[in-house]
């Protein structure tokens, strides 16, 4: 590979300042300027390459000339395409700019070899072509300033101090084209208030040859300056090869038109840098033009007073009276024109949740926007749009924006207006209950019976307001219970205490009302069984036992078997009250030990 290349430049150096390894010169270079100024050992270096034939070169490789020991350049490089790792050359003349590094100990002749491969298409194998290109540099300090020594190609280095200073590049490079790189005539882009717009930039090199060229919209807050939207911090994009006389490149933007944007053709203007073939840094400004077709009106001073039509939401309904969690429901609006004198054309209305989240959704299958042709004046249009409440969502009142966009068929002037609408969502209440727990086996006449009840809110919204009370004959709470609010996920164990005034079976209701959020009631019954005895139920035959036996006991008691007989309280009396009185004394005995059993079992 050494031999081929070494051969290569051999060739060169036998043809004129730039040759061709092919006899027939498909590639060469032409540029009238072969001094550089040189930086810090450092020169840019820009070159016009010819394609002479049909088909498309690429250059490869720039590398020093190594055919002499006075050449002064180290390395050299080039910005190639992004994806290829090289520079296309189609046919025809095309600006190359590479960079080169030098020794500065060494001459200012300076030698490089530029690599290409082409096909000619005759034995349809790629060919390689090689072009040497020589060039002096101009020694300047760190800061730019000639050393004094050094000069142009075939200038006498003593003189380089009388050396005539170049023209300064004052006329600014870059302006825009009408037409692309392919000669298609660029349309100026156009649309309503809203849309997203291509925006095409194409812009030419009118004189010599610019590198690092850069392109900035001027973003400004005044919507006549630029009508879009600002969603970025920097617009900056740029073109990483040189561009030469004649050449057109192209920026290209996606950009929204606000929806403040005014009807008509906007100058929208850009800022543009480049360096030109010497290196220096140039900046300046272009403009484009863009239409809004359809936006607000312009502010002006005949028409600040005109009347704007209003569009408004005249009446609405629900499709049912409690919407609750992840349901879904109906909206049905009427929508009015209020202008008497002007008609609305094109009207859109999108309508979304207030939310930062969004609870209230379209249905399945549905849409949340909305288009009528028209709405005449004074007139007014039906809609519905189906929605759908998310499943967590908290009981409470939510917003909805309707948003709406419309013109006036009149002046085609564009207005926007917005409403809200408040839908309540409920949470369905799940408030399960245990059976109610009896604590006495047998309960008693007028004496209190220990109950229980146990509820869970498995609902995803709290309860309030719970009430515990009793229904049945004969039955009544020895005192009201209230358990005030009951959090969702969360538990509430209700103590009470029936007292009976009726004996035998009772069959009773547990009675469990509550509220919801919004004060709606809402109760739970839970039937229950009390067996009532009544203590007293074997001592109804002692009253007026005292006139038993004679008549009284004044006289004082006497053995019933005594002559003549005794006045006094019968000896089965007293056996039977005894009974009684023990019998009590044992039914209380065992209630109250019952009361200790479950007190213990509360407090473990």
């Amino acid at each position: 590979m050494k031999r081929v290349i070494t051969i290569i430049l051999a060739m060169a150096m036998a043809l004129s300042i730039c040759s061709v390894a092919y006899a027939e010169n498909e590639i060469t270079i032409k540029q009238d300027n072969r001094s550089f100024k040189e930086v810090d050992g450092t020169v840019n270096v820009s070159v016009s390459v010819t394609n002479n034939t049909p088909n498309n070169a690429y250059l490869r490789v720039i590398q020093p000339a190594d055919n002499n020991a006075d050449n002064a350049v180290l390395s050299a490089s080039f910005t190639p395409d992004t994806d290829t790792h090289y520079v296309k050359i189609p046919t025809g003349e095309t600006p190359v700019q590479f960079t080169v590094k030098v020794d500065s100990s060494t001459s200012e002749t300076c030698r490089v070899m530029l690599l290409f491969n082409y096909y000619d298409g005759t034995d349809g194998k790629s060919q390689v072509a090689s072009c040497q290109y020589d060039f002096t540099i101009e020694r300047t300090s760190p800061t730019g300033g000639n050393t004094g020594e050094g000069g142009s190609a075939g200038e006498n280095p003593d003189n380089a101090q009388t050396e005539e200073p170049k023209k300064e590049d004052s006329e600014f490079r870059i302006r825009t084209s009408s037409v692309d790189s392919n000669g298609v005539c660029v349309l100026t882009p156009s649309g309503d208030y809203g849309d997203q717009l291509e925006v095409r930039l194409p812009l030419t090199c009118t004189n010599g040859y610019v590198y690092d060229l850069k392109v900035t919209p001027v973003l400004s807050n005044d919507i006549e300056k630029f009508p879009f939207d600002i969603d970025l911090v920097d617009y900056t994009l740029s073109y990483p090869g040189s561009i030469g006389r004649g050449q057109v490149v192209e920026f290209l933007y996606h950009l929204r038109l606000s929806k403040k944007a005014t009807v008509g053709v906007k100058q929208v203007d850009f800022n543009v840098t480049y360096r030109n073939d010497e290196g220096d840094l140039k900046s300046g400004t272009v403009s484009l033009f863009v239409n809004v077709r359809k936006g607000l009106s312009p502010t002006s001073d005949k028409d600040t007073t005109a009347s704007v039509p209003k569009l408004i939401i005249e009446s609405y309904k629900l499709s049912s009276d409690k919407i609750y969690a992840g349901e879904t429901f109906d909206l049905e609006f009427n929508v009015k024109n209020t202008s008497d004198n002007t008609n609305l054309q094109n009207v859109q209305i999108h309508i979304k949740d207030a939310g930062e989240t969004a609870t209230i959704v379209p249905a399945s299958g549905g849409s949340n926007t909305l288009y009528i042709s028209k709405i005449g004046k004074g007139q007014s249009s039906s809609q519905k749009v189906s929605l759908q409440t998310a499943p967590d969502a908290a009981a409470k009142a939510y917003t909805l924006n309707v948003d709406f966009s419309y013109e006036s068929a009149t002046t085609n002037a564009a207005h926007t207006a917005n409403e809200t609408i408040a839908v309540p969502i409920l949470q369905k209440i799940r408030l399960k209950c245990d059976e109610p727990t009896v604590y006495d086996d047998v309960s008693y006449l007028d004496s209190s019976t220990s109950m229980s009840i146990k509820m869970y809110n498995m609902g995803r919204s709290s309860v309030y307001n719970c009430i515990v009370d009793v229904e049945g004959n004969g039955l009544k709470l020895e005192e009201s219970y209230f358990g005030g609010t009951l959090s969702a996920g969360s538990t509430l164990a209700a103590d009470i205490s029936v007292i009976p005034s009726e004996a035998g079976d009772i069959q009773g209701t547990v009675v469990i009302s509550y509220e919801d959020v919004y004060g709606e009631p809402g109760e739970e019954r839970l039937p229950f069984t009390l067996h009532v005895e009544d203590p007293n139920a074997g001592m109804e035959n002692m009253e007026g036992m005292e006139g038993m036996g004679g008549e009284g006991m004044e006289g004082g008691m006497t053995d019933p078997g005594m002559e003549g007989g005794s006045k006094g309280f019968p000896w089965w009396g007293w056996v039977i009250g005894a009974g009684a009185l023990g019998g009590g004394g044992f039914f209380g005995f065992k209630k109250l030990k019952k009361r200790r059993a479950r007190s213990l079992e509360d407090e473990i």
